[in-house]
């Protein structure tokens, strides 16, 4: 209830859960798994069964039209010439006006979702705020970072999760020329003192790596816009901080550690 999804919602994940389970873990080899066989293994009916195989896993995607938008709105702030300074960095922009202003983004990206609704939603989750003039907004972070939504907070996580996984997974199946980039960079028994220091230097560097990154991909795609049919879904860099305290048995230090 805390991160809004409700007892239905709950419902139609875990019966697709023990669905998938059932086809995948409980098969006999060498038969056809029936709509019978996989209600007997998971207490659904058989039309329940029927009805999840017919149904995509997005058809119950516990998500807000207005949040997709706002998180369009955020792409386009942070990648549009229109709405960066001469850094190019996200400009904070007037709230209306007819060009480079907050409302000429949200008439962009947000499709027929008001400027109003979407700047309500990015102060909701702690991406934008209103400037003491009220005239203007800004920014605050390099990212779409919902800080105050937590089922937003969760999906971004079980994205994150699930593509350093298929990462990992990746490396593990293939030869060493066909590797993806997976680097940890760990020492041990570092001060409380340093550990803030590098926790604030970590997350500059690796804002402005991605960003560096992001730049590079929207300029050569920009020279190439025609998408072929062999075109990849998505690709992305992942870098990400941790901490762990208490005692860690094992080396004092540890350079690079690396999967490539």
């Amino acid at each position: 209830m805390r991160n809004e999804i409700s007892q239905g919602e709950f419902a139609e994940f875990a019966k697709r859960a023990y669905m998938e389970v059932a086809y995948e873990h409980f098969s006999i080899p060498g038969r056809k798994t029936t709509y019978s066989r996989v209600a007997i293994l998971t207490g659904l009916n058989r039309k329940e069964i029927v009805r999840l195989t017919q149904q995509s896993s997005s058809e119950i995607q516990p998500r807000k039209g207005t949040t997709n938008r706002a998180l369009r709105v955020v792409t386009g702030w942070l990648n549009d010439p229109e709405f960066l300074n001469k850094e190019k960095q996200p400009e904070t922009l007037p709230i209306k006006g007819d060009c480079a202003s907050f409302e000429a983004l949200a008439i962009r990206y947000s499709g027929d979702i008001t400027a109003r609704a979407i700047l309500e939603e990015l102060k909701r989750i702690g991406v934008a705020r209103v400037t003491a003039e009220k005239d203007f907004v800004q920014l605050l972070s390099c990212g779409y970072i919902p800080k105050n939504d937590k089922p937003e907070q969760i999906e971004i996580m079980s994205i994150s999760a699930a593509d350093l996984l298929e990462t990992a997974v990746h490396n593990l199946e293939h030869e060493k020329e066909e590797l993806r980039f997976q680097r940890q960079l760990i020492h041990r028994d570092v001060p409380e003192n340093i550990v803030k220091e590098f926790k604030a230097y970590s997350h500059q560097k690796s804002s402005a790596l991605l960003s560096d990154l992001n730049q590079w991909l929207i300029q050569r795609m920009s020279q190439n816009p025609c998408a072929s049919e062999d075109s990849v879904k998505r690709v992305g860099v992942g870098i990400y901080y941790f901490e762990e305290h208490g005692n860690v048995e094992g080396e004092k230090s540890e350079s690079l550690k690396s999967k490539e």
